[in-house]
């Protein structure tokens, strides 16, 4: 097999055999263009990959920390926004989100390799930074800097928390506080 000066001088690193031209339609180590691939096996089939495929999907719960920080008036607004901000920024879809005076749930599609607890901390940091820096009286009164109660609810899959386990979380969250006894 003999090197064509002419390839080896322009970069292209493709071996060529002179006695045979078949081997010049075959692929190089080196280099393959992308028209060598698509022109090469009309019996080759290249799809794109949906990242959607490989994304796992969750359905999370935040309640606020004290009872009487309800969610209503703008900050049901601003929490979808922000929280749909904040899934882009990450890469992340958000599926959907339900702003309930009690509880904040949402549904939302991330990469395998980021960790639930990964994901929530995120979010739970992020939207208590907007609440606190936005809406006085809440900061006033949460000498914290974490608007959300301890803990979060998380389920595999998009599908809404049953009523039952909502509520379930709450009184179980809210026994943790302090603030109910069962």
């Amino acid at each position: 097999m003999q090197n064509n000066k002419s390839d080896l001088d322009d970069g292209n690193l493709d071996f060529v055999d002179q006695n045979d031209t078949k081997l010049s339609n075959t692929f190089s180590l080196f280099h393959t263009k992308e028209e060598d691939v698509l022109d090469s096996d009309p019996e080759v089939i290249l799809e794109p990959i949906h990242s959607e495929s490989y994304d796992l999907s969750y359905t999370c719960l935040l309640i606020p920390r004290f009872p009487a920080h309800q969610l209503k008036g703008d900050l049901v607004e601003y929490l979808s926004q922000w929280l749909q901000q904040i899934c882009i920024s990450y890469g992340w879809r958000l599926e959907f989100t339900t702003v309930n005076p009690e509880y904040f749930q949402w549904g939302v599609r991330v990469n395998p390799s980021v960790a639930p607890s990964q994901f929530m901390h995120t979010i739970r940091n992020e939207t208590s930074k907007f609440i606190l820096s936005n809406f006085g009286r809440i900061a006033q009164e949460n000498l914290s800097n974490d608007f959300w109660a301890p803990g979060h609810l998380v389920v595999l899959g998009i599908r809404p928390h049953p009523n039952e386990m909502i509520v379930q979380y709450i009184r179980l969250m809210r026994r943790q506080q302090g603030l109910y006894t069962l």
